[in-house]
Protein backbone atom coordinates (compact mmCIF):
# COMPACT_ATOMS: atom_id res chain seq x y z
CA UNK A 1 0.00 0.00 0.00
CA UNK A 2 1.72 3.13 -0.89
CA UNK A 3 0.81 6.10 1.32
CA UNK A 4 1.20 9.93 -0.14
CA UNK A 5 2.30 12.55 1.85
CA UNK A 6 1.46 15.64 -0.02
CA UNK A 7 5.19 16.13 -1.18
CA UNK A 8 5.22 16.81 -4.71
CA UNK A 9 5.58 19.82 -7.09
CA UNK A 10 3.02 23.18 -6.91
CA UNK A 11 0.40 22.61 -9.30
CA UNK A 12 0.79 26.76 -10.04
CA UNK A 13 3.32 29.76 -8.83
CA UNK A 14 1.95 31.13 -5.76
CA UNK A 15 1.44 34.95 -6.27
CA UNK A 16 2.46 38.09 -4.59
CA UNK A 17 -0.81 38.52 -2.60
CA UNK A 18 -0.07 34.85 -1.03
CA UNK A 19 4.09 35.05 -0.50
CA UNK A 20 3.01 38.05 2.47
CA UNK A 21 1.51 34.32 4.19
CA UNK A 22 3.70 32.32 6.22
CA UNK A 23 2.08 28.72 4.50
CA UNK A 24 3.45 25.19 3.54
CA UNK A 25 0.81 23.09 2.26
CA UNK A 26 -2.84 23.76 2.24
CA UNK A 27 -4.99 20.54 2.08
CA UNK A 28 -8.66 20.82 1.43
CA UNK A 29 -11.38 17.97 2.52
CA UNK A 30 -13.48 18.80 -0.90
CA UNK A 31 -15.36 15.23 -0.35
CA UNK A 32 -18.95 16.14 -1.48
CA UNK A 33 -17.80 18.53 -3.72
CA UNK A 34 -15.83 16.24 -5.98
CA UNK A 35 -18.47 12.98 -5.54
CA UNK A 36 -21.25 14.21 -7.89
CA UNK A 37 -22.46 17.32 -10.03
CA UNK A 38 -24.39 18.33 -6.53
CA UNK A 39 -24.05 22.28 -6.57
CA UNK A 40 -26.21 23.31 -3.49
CA UNK A 41 -24.40 26.14 -1.18
CA UNK A 42 -21.99 24.90 0.42
CA UNK A 43 -20.34 23.04 -2.71
CA UNK A 44 -20.93 26.67 -4.67
CA UNK A 45 -18.19 27.48 -1.32
CA UNK A 46 -16.07 25.14 -1.83
CA UNK A 47 -15.34 24.89 -5.56
CA UNK A 48 -14.88 28.81 -5.40
CA UNK A 49 -12.52 28.61 -2.53
CA UNK A 50 -10.31 25.55 -3.99
CA UNK A 51 -10.74 27.47 -7.18
CA UNK A 52 -9.13 30.76 -5.96
CA UNK A 53 -6.58 28.77 -3.37
CA UNK A 54 -5.48 26.58 -6.20
CA UNK A 55 -4.83 29.74 -8.62
CA UNK A 56 -2.20 30.89 -6.02
CA UNK A 57 -0.79 28.85 -3.65
CA UNK A 58 0.27 24.87 -3.35
CA UNK A 59 -3.56 23.63 -2.64
CA UNK A 60 -3.87 19.42 -2.12
CA UNK A 61 -7.70 18.55 -2.71
CA UNK A 62 -8.60 15.36 -0.76
CA UNK A 63 -11.41 12.81 -0.65
CA UNK A 64 -12.55 10.85 2.61
CA UNK A 65 -13.26 7.45 2.07
CA UNK A 66 -15.60 6.43 5.16
CA UNK A 67 -14.76 2.73 4.08
CA UNK A 68 -10.90 3.34 4.75
CA UNK A 69 -11.20 5.57 7.25
CA UNK A 70 -8.84 7.45 5.32
CA UNK A 71 -8.03 10.53 3.19
CA UNK A 72 -7.38 10.16 -0.55
CA UNK A 73 -5.98 11.97 -4.06
CA UNK A 74 -8.63 13.22 -6.36
CA UNK A 75 -9.32 10.97 -9.21
CA UNK A 76 -8.90 12.06 -12.24
CA UNK A 77 -13.19 12.02 -12.42
CA UNK A 78 -13.42 13.70 -9.07
CA UNK A 79 -11.20 16.33 -10.36
CA UNK A 80 -13.43 17.27 -13.41
CA UNK A 81 -16.43 17.17 -10.95
CA UNK A 82 -14.70 19.45 -8.49
CA UNK A 83 -13.94 22.22 -11.35
CA UNK A 84 -16.78 21.78 -13.62
CA UNK A 85 -19.89 19.79 -11.77
CA UNK A 86 -21.84 19.50 -15.29
CA UNK A 87 -21.39 17.25 -17.60
CA UNK A 88 -22.54 17.81 -21.27
CA UNK A 89 -25.76 16.51 -21.65
CA UNK A 90 -26.52 16.99 -18.11
CA UNK A 91 -30.11 15.60 -16.88
CA UNK A 92 -32.06 17.12 -13.93
CA UNK A 93 -31.47 15.01 -10.98
CA UNK A 94 -33.19 14.92 -7.48
CA UNK A 95 -30.49 13.44 -5.48
CA UNK A 96 -26.94 13.93 -7.83
CA UNK A 97 -25.07 12.57 -4.99
CA UNK A 98 -27.25 9.39 -4.21
CA UNK A 99 -27.85 8.54 -8.33
CA UNK A 100 -24.25 9.35 -9.43
CA UNK A 101 -22.48 7.12 -7.19
CA UNK A 102 -24.37 3.49 -6.70
CA UNK A 103 -22.88 0.84 -4.31
CA UNK A 104 -20.89 -0.65 -6.87
CA UNK A 105 -19.20 2.68 -8.30
CA UNK A 106 -18.33 3.61 -4.54
CA UNK A 107 -16.90 0.22 -4.16
CA UNK A 108 -14.80 0.60 -7.11
CA UNK A 109 -13.32 3.73 -5.77
CA UNK A 110 -12.41 2.94 -2.64
CA UNK A 111 -10.73 0.20 -3.82
CA UNK A 112 -8.31 2.23 -6.47
CA UNK A 113 -8.03 4.38 -3.37
CA UNK A 114 -6.04 1.96 -1.73
CA UNK A 115 -2.95 3.37 -3.82
CA UNK A 116 -3.66 7.08 -3.50
CA UNK A 117 -3.90 7.49 0.60
CA UNK A 118 -3.03 10.93 2.19
CA UNK A 119 -1.25 10.55 5.51
CA UNK A 120 -1.18 13.46 7.87
CA UNK A 121 0.19 12.04 10.96
CA UNK A 122 3.51 12.93 9.91
CA UNK A 123 4.81 16.35 12.17
CA UNK A 124 5.01 19.56 9.17
CA UNK A 125 7.96 20.59 7.89
CA UNK A 126 5.97 24.25 7.63
CA UNK A 127 3.16 25.89 8.79
CA UNK A 128 0.60 23.59 6.92
CA UNK A 129 -2.91 23.91 7.16
CA UNK A 130 -6.46 21.51 6.80
CA UNK A 131 -9.23 23.40 6.18
CA UNK A 132 -12.51 22.17 6.05
CA UNK A 133 -14.74 24.15 3.79
CA UNK A 134 -17.43 21.39 4.28
CA UNK A 135 -20.07 19.54 6.51
CA UNK A 136 -19.92 16.03 7.09
CA UNK A 137 -21.86 13.82 9.69
CA UNK A 138 -19.95 10.53 8.99
CA UNK A 139 -16.81 8.90 10.54
CA UNK A 140 -14.59 11.57 10.24
CA UNK A 141 -15.69 12.96 13.04
CA UNK A 142 -14.47 10.07 14.91
CA UNK A 143 -10.96 9.24 12.99
CA UNK A 144 -9.69 12.70 12.08
CA UNK A 145 -8.48 13.80 15.91
CA UNK A 146 -6.13 10.52 15.43
CA UNK A 147 -5.62 11.28 11.81
CA UNK A 148 -4.40 14.84 11.77
CA UNK A 149 -0.99 16.07 13.39
CA UNK A 150 -1.82 18.35 16.86
CA UNK A 151 0.90 20.26 15.11
CA UNK A 152 -0.73 20.75 11.60
CA UNK A 153 -3.14 23.92 11.32
CA UNK A 154 -6.72 22.88 11.33
CA UNK A 155 -9.68 25.69 10.42
CA UNK A 156 -13.03 25.33 8.98
CA UNK A 157 -16.26 27.33 7.67
CA UNK A 158 -19.49 27.37 9.86
CA UNK A 159 -22.68 27.96 7.92
CA UNK A 160 -25.82 27.14 10.31
CA UNK A 161 -26.87 25.23 13.09
CA UNK A 162 -30.03 24.59 11.92
CA UNK A 163 -30.17 20.85 11.99
CA UNK A 164 -30.76 21.90 15.61
CA UNK A 165 -33.46 24.59 15.88
CA UNK A 166 -36.38 21.08 14.54
CA UNK A 167 -35.00 17.91 16.27
CA UNK A 168 -38.83 16.67 16.66
CA UNK A 169 -38.83 16.88 12.62
CA UNK A 170 -35.11 15.70 11.78
CA UNK A 171 -34.04 11.86 11.95
CA UNK A 172 -32.80 11.23 15.36
CA UNK A 173 -29.27 9.86 13.94
CA UNK A 174 -28.86 13.40 11.53
CA UNK A 175 -29.09 15.32 14.92
CA UNK A 176 -26.74 13.33 16.90
CA UNK A 177 -24.03 13.12 14.18
CA UNK A 178 -24.25 16.87 13.21
CA UNK A 179 -23.54 17.49 16.67
CA UNK A 180 -20.56 15.60 16.55
CA UNK A 181 -19.43 17.55 13.52
CA UNK A 182 -20.08 20.77 15.59
CA UNK A 183 -17.94 19.14 18.32
CA UNK A 184 -15.02 18.76 15.94
CA UNK A 185 -15.27 22.43 14.46
CA UNK A 186 -14.66 23.78 18.06
CA UNK A 187 -11.46 21.26 18.30
CA UNK A 188 -9.71 23.49 14.92
CA UNK A 189 -7.73 26.56 15.35
CA UNK A 190 -9.69 28.82 13.20
CA UNK A 191 -13.63 28.83 12.32
CA UNK A 192 -14.94 31.58 9.68
CA UNK A 193 -18.76 32.06 10.21
CA UNK A 194 -20.71 33.07 7.03
CA UNK A 195 -22.86 35.87 9.34
CA UNK A 196 -23.53 36.97 12.37
CA UNK A 197 -26.49 34.71 13.07
CA UNK A 198 -24.01 31.87 12.24
CA UNK A 199 -21.54 33.24 14.89
CA UNK A 200 -24.32 33.43 16.99
CA UNK A 201 -25.48 29.95 16.42
CA UNK A 202 -21.76 28.29 16.80
CA UNK A 203 -20.96 29.93 19.97
CA UNK A 204 -24.10 28.62 21.40
CA UNK A 205 -24.29 25.43 20.18
CA UNK A 206 -20.62 24.16 19.56
CA UNK A 207 -18.16 25.54 22.00
CA UNK A 208 -16.32 23.45 24.11
CA UNK A 209 -14.36 24.85 27.64
CA UNK A 210 -11.21 25.44 24.92
CA UNK A 211 -12.73 26.43 21.84
CA UNK A 212 -10.89 27.88 18.38
CA UNK A 213 -8.35 30.44 19.19
CA UNK A 214 -10.23 32.62 16.32
CA UNK A 215 -13.44 32.60 15.46
CA UNK A 216 -14.24 35.12 12.48
CA UNK A 217 -17.43 36.14 10.28
CA UNK A 218 -17.08 36.24 6.27
CA UNK A 219 -19.77 36.95 4.64
CA UNK A 220 -19.89 34.97 1.73
CA UNK A 221 -19.57 36.89 -2.01
CA UNK A 222 -21.59 36.34 -4.86
CA UNK A 223 -20.50 37.79 -8.33
CA UNK A 224 -22.34 38.96 -11.27
CA UNK A 225 -22.29 35.74 -14.14
CA UNK A 226 -19.66 35.75 -16.85
CA UNK A 227 -22.54 35.78 -19.45
CA UNK A 228 -26.48 35.77 -18.86
CA UNK A 229 -28.64 34.51 -21.77
CA UNK A 230 -30.86 37.26 -23.16
CA UNK A 231 -34.53 36.39 -22.83
CA UNK A 232 -37.53 37.98 -22.39
CA UNK A 233 -39.61 37.76 -19.18
CA UNK A 234 -42.17 34.83 -19.27
CA UNK A 235 -45.63 36.07 -20.46
CA UNK A 236 -47.45 35.05 -18.05
CA UNK A 237 -45.22 35.79 -14.99
CA UNK A 238 -42.55 33.49 -13.90
CA UNK A 239 -41.35 33.78 -10.22
CA UNK A 240 -38.62 31.04 -9.16
CA UNK A 241 -37.66 29.38 -6.10
CA UNK A 242 -34.30 27.93 -5.97
CA UNK A 243 -33.59 25.76 -2.65
CA UNK A 244 -33.78 22.35 -1.71
CA UNK A 245 -36.77 21.09 -0.62
CA UNK A 246 -36.18 20.73 3.18
CA UNK A 247 -37.77 21.42 6.10
CA UNK A 248 -36.85 25.12 6.79
CA UNK A 249 -37.26 25.75 3.38
CA UNK A 250 -41.09 26.28 3.68
CA UNK A 251 -41.91 25.35 0.45
CA UNK A 252 -45.34 24.06 2.26
CA UNK A 253 -46.42 27.71 2.96
CA UNK A 254 -44.82 29.27 -0.33
CA UNK A 255 -47.43 26.79 -2.06
CA UNK A 256 -50.39 27.50 -0.14
CA UNK A 257 -49.99 31.06 -0.66
CA UNK A 258 -50.15 31.10 -4.31
CA UNK A 259 -52.81 28.76 -4.45
CA UNK A 260 -54.63 31.13 -3.35
CA UNK A 261 -53.68 33.85 -5.50
CA UNK A 262 -54.45 31.43 -8.70
CA UNK A 263 -57.93 30.70 -7.20
CA UNK A 264 -58.27 34.68 -7.57
CA UNK A 265 -57.83 33.98 -10.97
CA UNK A 266 -53.96 35.72 -11.34
CA UNK A 267 -52.02 34.57 -14.20
CA UNK A 268 -48.41 33.67 -13.15
CA UNK A 269 -45.84 30.27 -13.28
CA UNK A 270 -44.05 28.80 -10.18
CA UNK A 271 -41.01 26.49 -10.68
CA UNK A 272 -39.45 25.04 -8.22
CA UNK A 273 -35.33 24.40 -8.45
CA UNK A 274 -33.24 22.26 -6.23
CA UNK A 275 -32.58 18.87 -4.72
CA UNK A 276 -35.14 16.51 -2.65
CA UNK A 277 -34.38 16.47 1.08
CA UNK A 278 -35.56 12.78 1.78
CA UNK A 279 -36.77 13.49 5.08
CA UNK A 280 -39.31 16.39 3.41
CA UNK A 281 -39.48 16.08 0.23
CA UNK A 282 -42.21 13.60 0.14
CA UNK A 283 -44.40 15.93 2.22
CA UNK A 284 -44.10 18.89 -0.74
CA UNK A 285 -44.81 16.76 -3.34
CA UNK A 286 -47.73 15.38 -2.13
CA UNK A 287 -49.16 19.14 -2.22
CA UNK A 288 -47.26 19.85 -5.50
CA UNK A 289 -49.69 17.07 -6.89
CA UNK A 290 -52.46 17.99 -5.65
CA UNK A 291 -51.87 21.26 -7.57
CA UNK A 292 -50.32 19.48 -10.57
CA UNK A 293 -54.02 17.57 -11.10
CA UNK A 294 -56.22 20.89 -10.99
CA UNK A 295 -54.11 22.31 -13.46
CA UNK A 296 -51.99 24.78 -11.43
CA UNK A 297 -48.86 26.28 -13.50
CA UNK A 298 -46.35 24.83 -10.95
CA UNK A 299 -43.20 22.50 -11.74
CA UNK A 300 -40.58 21.24 -10.01
CA UNK A 301 -37.18 21.01 -12.17
CA UNK A 302 -35.09 19.13 -9.49
CA UNK A 303 -31.47 19.71 -9.73
CA UNK A 304 -30.39 21.26 -13.12
CA UNK A 305 -27.42 22.82 -14.31
CA UNK A 306 -25.79 26.10 -14.30
CA UNK A 307 -27.17 26.97 -18.03
CA UNK A 308 -30.80 25.92 -17.44
CA UNK A 309 -30.14 28.15 -13.84
CA UNK A 310 -29.51 31.33 -15.74
CA UNK A 311 -32.12 30.84 -18.29
CA UNK A 312 -34.66 30.37 -15.44
CA UNK A 313 -33.28 33.65 -13.68
CA UNK A 314 -33.44 35.42 -17.30
CA UNK A 315 -36.70 35.21 -17.95
CA UNK A 316 -38.40 35.33 -14.62
CA UNK A 317 -40.01 38.57 -12.87
CA UNK A 318 -38.60 37.66 -9.22
CA UNK A 319 -37.90 35.27 -7.05
CA UNK A 320 -39.44 34.17 -4.12
CA UNK A 321 -37.12 32.37 -1.23
CA UNK A 322 -39.31 31.80 1.92
CA UNK A 323 -37.13 30.07 3.86
CA UNK A 324 -37.97 30.16 7.52
CA UNK A 325 -34.33 30.49 8.76
CA UNK A 326 -30.61 30.47 7.11
CA UNK A 327 -26.96 31.18 8.33
CA UNK A 328 -27.03 33.19 5.28
CA UNK A 329 -29.30 33.17 2.54
CA UNK A 330 -27.05 32.75 -0.80
CA UNK A 331 -30.28 32.07 -3.27
CA UNK A 332 -30.82 35.72 -2.36
CA UNK A 333 -27.74 37.33 -3.03
CA UNK A 334 -27.48 35.24 -5.95
CA UNK A 335 -31.30 36.38 -7.34
CA UNK A 336 -29.97 40.36 -6.38
CA UNK A 337 -26.64 40.26 -8.34
CA UNK A 338 -28.87 39.18 -11.35
CA UNK A 339 -30.89 41.90 -10.67
CA UNK A 340 -34.00 40.00 -10.12
CA UNK A 341 -36.00 41.23 -6.73
CA UNK A 342 -36.62 38.55 -4.17
CA UNK A 343 -39.34 37.60 -1.21
CA UNK A 344 -38.04 36.77 1.85
CA UNK A 345 -37.95 36.98 5.70
CA UNK A 346 -35.81 39.49 7.41
CA UNK A 347 -35.35 37.08 10.68
CA UNK A 348 -31.99 36.59 11.45
CA UNK A 349 -29.20 36.16 8.88
CA UNK A 350 -31.69 36.71 6.28
CA UNK A 351 -31.74 40.44 7.34
CA UNK A 352 -28.12 40.85 7.05
CA UNK A 353 -28.38 39.34 3.48
CA UNK A 354 -31.80 41.72 2.33
CA UNK A 355 -30.65 45.16 3.51
CA UNK A 356 -29.10 47.38 0.60
CA UNK A 357 -32.49 47.31 -1.42
CA UNK A 358 -34.09 44.68 -4.15
CA UNK A 359 -35.87 42.66 -1.94
CA UNK A 360 -40.00 42.49 -0.91
CA UNK A 361 -39.49 41.55 3.05
CA UNK A 362 -42.39 39.95 4.97
CA UNK A 363 -42.54 40.15 8.59
CA UNK A 364 -43.44 36.51 8.62
CA UNK A 365 -42.69 34.62 5.88
CA UNK A 366 -44.44 31.40 8.10
CA UNK A 367 -47.66 33.19 7.26
CA UNK A 368 -49.24 31.87 4.03
CA UNK A 369 -51.30 35.48 3.87
CA UNK A 370 -48.24 37.43 4.28
CA UNK A 371 -46.44 36.01 1.96
CA UNK A 372 -49.59 35.60 -0.86
CA UNK A 373 -50.18 39.81 -0.36
CA UNK A 374 -46.10 40.01 -0.78
CA UNK A 375 -46.47 38.19 -4.20
CA UNK A 376 -49.64 39.65 -4.98
CA UNK A 377 -48.14 43.06 -4.67
CA UNK A 378 -45.05 42.56 -7.26
CA UNK A 379 -47.35 40.86 -9.52
CA UNK A 380 -49.82 43.46 -9.58
CA UNK A 381 -47.62 46.71 -9.35
CA UNK A 382 -44.86 46.69 -12.49
CA UNK A 383 -43.73 49.96 -10.96
CA UNK A 384 -42.54 48.41 -7.85
CA UNK A 385 -41.07 45.47 -9.63
CA UNK A 386 -38.58 48.02 -12.01
CA UNK A 387 -37.69 49.95 -8.72
CA UNK A 388 -36.80 46.53 -6.56
CA UNK A 389 -34.89 45.78 -9.85
CA UNK A 390 -32.94 48.84 -9.88
CA UNK A 391 -31.77 48.07 -5.88
CA UNK A 392 -31.03 44.58 -7.18
CA UNK A 393 -29.03 46.08 -9.83
CA UNK A 394 -27.12 48.43 -7.23
CA UNK A 395 -25.81 46.05 -4.68
CA UNK A 396 -22.48 44.48 -4.48
CA UNK A 397 -21.67 41.38 -2.58
CA UNK A 398 -17.57 41.10 -3.20
CA UNK A 399 -15.54 38.39 -5.16
CA UNK A 400 -14.16 35.10 -4.32
CA UNK A 401 -10.57 36.41 -4.50
CA UNK A 402 -11.12 38.70 -1.69
CA UNK A 403 -12.93 36.14 0.20
CA UNK A 404 -10.07 33.58 -0.15
CA UNK A 405 -7.85 36.40 0.41
CA UNK A 406 -9.88 37.32 4.06
CA UNK A 407 -10.10 33.63 4.86
CA UNK A 408 -6.47 32.90 4.54
CA UNK A 409 -5.32 36.07 6.37
CA UNK A 410 -7.26 35.09 9.25
CA UNK A 411 -6.67 31.38 9.08
CA UNK A 412 -2.66 31.76 9.09
CA UNK A 413 -2.70 34.37 12.01
CA UNK A 414 -2.50 37.68 10.02
CA UNK A 415 -6.28 38.50 10.07
CA UNK A 416 -8.46 39.87 12.69
CA UNK A 417 -11.03 37.63 14.34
Amino acid sequence: MRIWTGSRKPWFTPNQRYRRLKVGRIFIDVTQSCRSSNNSGIQVVTRNLFREIDSAHNAVPMIWDDRLRRYAQLSPNEKKNLLNPFSKGYKPKARPNKQENPFYKELLSTLLRLRKLISLTKKPEEEDLVLFPEVFRDNRVFCLPTLLHPELGKAGIFYDANVLRNPEGTPSARVRNFQAYLDFLSGCDVISCISEESREAFQRHALKPVGPRKIGVHHLPVEKPASTPSLPLSDPPLILCVSTLGYNKNHLTLLEAVEKLWSDDMHFELELVGQADPSWTPKVLNVLDGLISKHRPVKWLQHVDQETLEQKYASCSFTAYPSLYEGFGLPVLESLIRGKPCICGKNGALGEVSRGGGCMVVENQGDPDLLENAIRRILSDDALRQNLCKEAQKRDFGNWKRYSSDLLSLFLGKGQA
